[in-house]
């Protein structure tokens, strides 16, 4: 007790078929001061497999079943993933772990407690549990299996497990206190709470409520007993002869032979060998059965959170021991399994507790591999997460939500509501989930495969085998609960959200507004809300408005998009000879970038002749025209200015008259300080030592080719929807600007003209273009087969708006 700090224990000990020696310290509930006794229950899980095996073995005796029965006599609808194994599978199969499934296949229908899955989506999950080796080939530790045995009981004996159990073992053995089934927990009284460490104490963990629920797993490791039942137990089975309280016969010596003959081999652990001098391991049903220092061992263990059991028989000396722990003792078990094995077998061979304690500890940390660091971890990101957001299904343990909740990516199951968890991001290793329950010790990982599919493993591979997250395959079924959609947006922008700088968004499904809303402040100085038609500058979203109008002249006849560039600028260098409208539209140019190379004389506030200026001193470029690719705000500054010498009219004036007034974007400018105003206009801001400075301007600001474009999301709609139809640009137009001229420095990205064109999993064919200057960062993103735009314009230096508005987009289109 003392060296692992345990809440409470009680043990007993059998020698020549009399109880020698009983102890029991603790209490119930950490803390309480209610004490423990020889009648307080425990649940002794997997120890209940033993009375499992008992009530069959009572009901063969009665003619109502035979162990070799096949199962489907007395299950017609049970089905194993082989049909070949569902026909021959037998009652005695059930019980001696060599089915083929994974060691603790489907324990997650089981644990952890309470969950909402029946003994019928049990029996209905087997179909879909893989084998992991072939059937009768070798043991795998099985508890859903025990579950269909106390199923096969309950339709050959007819009355249910509970109602069989009660009938055939507790009341002709006199064991008066155990508890099986629903009951009345202040009723009964006396009841042992598991516990689980905390600090330096320990705290009860799944407490029972006032009405003890019917466990779906009773015949698997569902019943409650104390230390006096135990020991009656015990004591029946250590007799000559089997009998009840009255002396009658309960059961025959040849049906115990057959529960504790060897029907499975078990792998034989080196502890074993060295510690109980060990030969051989085997299963019975519901019994383990080995030889301890010459001496045959009838015995089991008993696991559930907070809880461990053990029940050790010495059948040949009609001895053995019990004893029940209310909380983590799953290395005090061992210790005290091996002490007491040796007191009662072997005295001579006894060492110390603390002997035995040491060489575990040492031992363990020897064999055991460690579980990988996950400490550096920080919550999975909304944005991040947005593919895959939704709800997926298992074959056999339903469905589960991977939802955003409250800006926190949650998982939780359906059926199983303790298993609910928030997303960690594990640097360097992936995906997790930090489960909320603390006494749900094995954390997951993750690993979507695709948009589609779910995959999930043990972060620590020791952890519980109950866990058995490698058996689950979700596939996608549906998005995430309506909380809905457009409140999951509002959650994606509720960074903008508040008493700062602000942002617009506008989606447009099916050439219709889902969303058009805005968030924060167009003015801080003023306190002016953003609005819809709050004009942001646009920064370089503006290149493909400089695009359309180039196309519209090409369109008119006024310029070639394969003319030199020396054929409008004359006054540029050799270089640019070899260098295309077409090619500038694409990047594909090699022009020099103007703001490296700005004098150090050319203080004021540039314009698109200055750029030039600047351009006709550039007697070189980063590669020859049309043999690579670097974005240029030089080439686009460069456009601005010829649409004036092709068109006669100058930047502003002809986009306003072939482009926004036709279109009825009556509200945005092409900005010239002192010649133009921008109506409800948006101020930008950078956030410096944690405040918010206004950044509005800055010496490339008044560039306009390039960038110099004020917009709204209500003019941007209009433009999107002419973007769909002749209404603006023909089709042959609109085919050159979408369609990818060149490879980008991003090799998912391709560049058209004015625009950036990617193949997106979720969305497909993607057209985008993204803004950003002192102040302002914007971004639209179309995704034309689908008829879905998003615009996200702010006045701010962050967030970056592209993954926003892309997560947005995966919510839409998953």
């Amino acid at each position: 007790m003392a060296r692992y700090r345990l809440p409470g224990m009680a043990m007993g000990v059998i020698v020549d078929g009399k109880v020698v020696h009983t102890r029991v310290a603790g209490e119930l509930v950490a803390g309480s001061n209610r004490k423990i006794d020889n009648d307080s229950l425990f649940k002794i899980a997997s120890n209940s497999k033993a009375m499992t095996t008992a009530l069959l073995a009572r009901l063969v005796e009665a003619g109502k079943l035979r162990w070799e029965d096949p199962v489907t006599r007395h299950l017609p609808g049970f089905k194993m993933s082989d049909p070949w194994v569902t026909q021959q599978i037998q009652v005695r199969d059930l019980l001696i772990h060599n089915t083929g499934l994974r060691e603790g296949a489907g324990d997650l229908m089981l644990w952890p407690t309470p969950n909402n899955f029946t003994r019928a989506d049990i029996l209905a999950g087997l179909a879909h549990l893989k084998p992991q080796q072939s059937f009768r080939s070798q043991y795998a530790y099985d508890n859903l299996m025990y579950v269909v045995a106390g199923e096969v009981a309950a339709a050959a004996g007819g009355a249910s497990y509970e109602e069989l159990m009660r009938r055939e073992i507790f009341e002709p053995l006199g064991m008066t206190r155990c508890q099986v089934g629903a009951w009345d927990r202040d009723l009964v009284g006396n009841v042992a709470q598991p516990h689980m460490r905390q600090g330096d104490g320990n705290v009860p963990i799944r407490a029972d409520g006032e009405r003890i629920p019917v466990d779906t797993a009773a015949a698997a490791g569902g019943i409650r007993c104390s230390l006096n039942d135990m020991l009656t137990w015990m004591r029946v089975w250590l007799g000559d002869e089997l009998k009840t309280t009255t002396g009658a016969t309960w059961l025959s010596p040849s049906q115990r032979r057959i529960l504790w003959s060897a029907h499975t081999p078990m792998p034989l652990s080196q502890r074993q060998r060295v510690w109980d001098g060990s030969h051989i391991n085997a299963y019975g049903y519901g019994w383990r059965l080995s030889d301890v220092d010459g001496s045959w061992r009838v015995a089991h263990t008993g696991t559930l959170a907070g809880m461990f059991s053990a029940v050790n028989l010495f059948p040949d000396r009609k001895a053995g021991f019990v004893f029940m722990i209310n909380g983590d003792g799953s290395k005090a078990r061992t210790v005290l399994n091996t002490a007491l094995a040796k007191l009662i077998i072997a005295p001579d061979k006894l060492r110390s507790i603390d002997g035995y304690a040491s060489e575990l500890e040492s031992n363990d940390g020897a064999a055991t591999s460690q579980p990988p660091d996950t400490a550096s971890r920080t919550p999975e990101t909304l944005e991040s997460m947005a593919p895959w957001l939704g709800v997926y299904r298992d074959p056999w343990f339903g469905e589960v939500s991977i939802c955003n909740r409250d800006q926190q990516i949650v998982f939780a199951s359906a059926k199983s509501p303790q298993l609910s968890g928030k997303l960690m991001r594990v640097a360097g290793a992936g995906l997790l989930v930090d489960w909320d329950q603390d006494d749900i010790d094995t954390e997951a990982w993750l690993n979507f495969t695709s948009t589609a599919q779910l995959f999930m493993r043990k972060v620590d591979p020791n952890a519980d085998f109950s866990y058995d997250f490698e058996d689950l395959e979700f596939t996608r079924v549906g998005s995430c609960p309506e909380i809905n959609v457009k409140t999951q947006i509002d959650q994606l922008m509720s960074r903008y959200d508040g008493p700062g700088p602000g942002a617009s968004l506008l989606i447009v499904r099916d050439g219709k507004p889902f969303v058009r809303r805005s968030y924060g402040f167009a003015n801080l100085n003023d306190r002016t809300p953003a609005a819809p038609d709050t004009n942001y500058r646009l920064a370089s979203v503006s290149k493909q408005f400089t695009a359309a109008a180039i196309l519209l002249l090409a369109e008119d006849g006024k310029l070639n998009l394969d003319d030199s560039l020396r054929k409008w600028f004359p006054s540029l260098p050799n270089v640019a000879t070899e260098m295309t409208i077409r090619q500038v539209l694409s990047h594909m140019s090699g022009l020099i970038d103007y703001e490296d190379v700005i004098p150090p004389d050319m203080t004021q506030q540039l314009h698109d002749a200055d750029v030039l200026e600047i351009l006709e001193t550039q007697n070189r470029t980063y590669f020859p025209p049309g043999k690579g690719y670097r974005y240029s705000n030089s080439g686009y500054a460069l456009l601005a200015l010829l649409m004036g010498k092709a068109s006669g009219k100058d930047f502003a004036t002809f986009l306003k008259n072939r482009i926004f007034i036709p279109l009825g974007m009556t509200n945005t400018v092409a900005y010239e300080e002192g010649i133009s105003t921008v109506k409800n206009r948006a101020f930008g801001y950078s956030e410096e030592q944690a405040r918010w400075t206004q950044t509005d301007q800055s010496q490339t600001s008044a560039v306009l080719g390039d960038g110099g474009i004020y917009s709204s999301i209500d003019d941007l709609a209009k433009w999107d929807a002419a973007l769909y139809d002749d209404r603006l640009l023909t089709d042959k137009s609109r085919a050159l600007a979408f369609t990818p001229v060149t490879d980008t420095d991003d090799p998912t990205v391709r560049y058209g003209m004015g625009w950036r064109i990617t193949d997106e999993p979720i969305g497909g064919r993607t057209l985008w273009h993204s803004g950003e200057t002192i102040g302002f960062r914007n971004v639209i993103v179309r995704y034309p087969e689908q008829r879905l735009t998003i615009v996200l314009l702010t006045n701010r230096n962050d967030p970056e708006p592209y993954q926003t508005a892309r997560a947005i987009g995966n919510l839409l289109l998953k």
